[in-house]
């Protein structure tokens, strides 16, 4: 069977981003798509009590919604199905994931200046992700510049020791097919003194996904705060794609919105690829 991308999509141009970019992943891997919108009553959202009615219209904005996806599907270079889903998002991705078995979940992040701008909703639609499937997560900028596959990887790694969830080492075709060059990112907010780079290294090095990591990977950054320091190094080093590990506490913690992953994810200027971690 090719091996699937699920692309959450309401057809803006965030997600017409995230799309374009996971095409071309999934062509890489002679892969196939699936396009997944959850439906959103927006009325509902201020008028709680209008989700228990469903109007002509809303069955006629249902229909054309479907006809618009299955229309973008048939136009894409992979073969690709198109899935409407009236559930919430956290059952929506759970069936997907159990249909498909992707190999990773993508969405676009609108930018700041949009009409409407859900930017906010990124950490919300990330963690409810993550709770769900705990599946690799894939996050593209609206109108991202990239043309070509992701070669420059950059791994953001802190001191502790990890091991990747079953899904994640799932990436391993799709990483190495990609064969990129990596740099282990480490950032430590004092000027001197151990940080445990070393560690990170070693971690992310015995994951077996990245290609050959060296000490030479290594790229460190001092006197910046995780978040900050994370984006300097992925401007310095020209990444073009940034792998952030989720341990479960950044996505069951209520703090999720104040993380460093969902910083990271609000302001890289590349796409972001998070991976869960046990």
């Amino acid at each position: 069977m090719k091996p699937a991308f699920v692309v959450l999509t309401d057809l803006s141009g965030a997600a017409e981003s995230a799309l374009t970019y996971t095409t071309r992943l999934a062509a890489h891997l002679q892969g196939r798509l699936v396009l997944l919108h959850v439906y959103l009553n927006v009325n509902a959202l201020i008028q709680p009590e209008a989700v228990l009615a469903t109007t002509a219209g809303q069955l006629a904005s249902r229909r054309q919604l479907r006809a618009d996806l299955c229309l973008q599907a048939e136009m894409l270079a992979v073969p690709a199905d198109a899935e409407l889903s009236l559930d919430t998002l956290t059952m929506a991705v759970r069936g997907a994931v159990q249909r498909h078995q992707p190999l990773l979940l993508a969405l676009g992040r609108e930018q700041p200046h949009a009409p409407l701008n859900l930017g906010w909703l990124i950490p919300h639609r990330t963690v409810s992700v993550l709770r769900t499937a705990r599946y690799p997560l894939l996050v593209v900028p609206e109108g991202c510049a990239e043309t070509e596959l992701p070669h420059r990887i950059m791994v953001a790694a802190d001191g502790y020791s990890f091991s990747l969830t079953p899904p994640s080492l799932a990436l391993g075709n799709l990483l190495l097919a990609l064969q990129p060059t990596t740099s282990v990112v480490h950032v430590a907010s004092q000027a001197h003194g151990p940080s445990h780079a070393d560690v990170a290294l070693e971690s992310v090095r015995r994951t077996g996904l990245f290609g050959t990591i060296t000490s030479s990977s290594l790229y460190e950054v001092r006197e910046e705060t995780a978040a900050n320091g994370i984006l300097l190094a992925a401007s310095e080093l020209h990444t073009q794609l940034i792998v952030l590990l989720a341990r479960p506490h950044s996505f069951l913690s209520g703090l999720f919105h104040r993380s460093v992953t969902a910083q990271v994810l609000r302001l890289s200027a590349v796409p972001v690829l998070v991976l869960p971690t046990n």
